[in-house]
């Protein structure tokens, strides 16, 4: 009896213990995250008869990556873990601004950098920062971005560049979070397009009167 009692609580423990070690945890679910915003809006204007290009945007290394990057302190970076941007920032940049500016309606045509068509204009730019910071007891989301506006209708290089511009923009936000990183920022994206395309708007109108007179 004894016997038979000491075969059966080991099978117990046996049982109990492929138990503990064959259950596997749920896996964390990673959450991806991309701007949400409409394309601005603008008055009707006289629509520019040339078309322009929207070339691929480079990133700064530090947040040339799907991470959501903030810093807390001077000198150091940090990422959420299990939240993640859907396409690296200069990709969801240079896409977003291909959608705003076709939909302003301001040249006869706007194509992508993967477009193989030849254009008069050409927007290059680089993202040099893409982050949310945290300052003065408060955390932004913080967007900087440089652009040139070409104009490859020019064979001398001096007159090929319209423009060079620095944007920067920092929105404040509730709380530190990816969803309110991801509002704050999609906030600046809209700011900057649309500021841009006026630059751009104003800068190929003047070429294109000069090019008339």
């Amino acid at each position: 009896m004894v016997y038979r009692l000491a075969i059966l609580s080991l099978c117990v423990c046996i049982f109990l213990i492929s138990g503990c070690f064959g259950r596997t945890k749920a896996p964390f679910i990673t959450e991806q995250f991309t701007f949400e915003y409409n394309p601005p809006t603008f008055e009707s204007i006289k629509r520019i008869d040339e078309s322009v290009r929207i070339e691929r945007f480079s990133v700064n290394q530090l947040y040339n990556s799907q991470a959501m990057v903030y810093r807390t302190q001077p000198y150091k970076l940090s990422v959420y873990n299990y939240n993640r941007w859907r396409t690296s920032p200069g990709d969801m940049v240079t896409d977003f601004l291909t959608r705003d500016l076709g939909s302003a309606n301001i040249f006869s045509a706007v194509f992508s950098y993967r477009d193989t068509e030849e254009t008069r204009f050409i927007i290059e730019g680089g993202v040099e920062e893409f982050l949310e910071s945290f300052e003065k007891d408060t955390w932004s989301a913080v967007l900087k971005v440089n652009v040139s506006l070409i104009d490859d209708s020019q064979k001398e290089i001096t007159k090929r560049v319209l423009f060079q511009k620095r944007y920067s923009y920092k929105e404040l936000l509730k709380e530190h979070s990816p969803d309110e990183f991801a509002r704050g920022m999609s906030i600046n994206m809209q700011r900057f397009s649309e500021q841009l395309i006026r630059d751009v708007k104003t800068e190929s109108m003047k070429t294109m009167k000069r090019k008339v007179d």
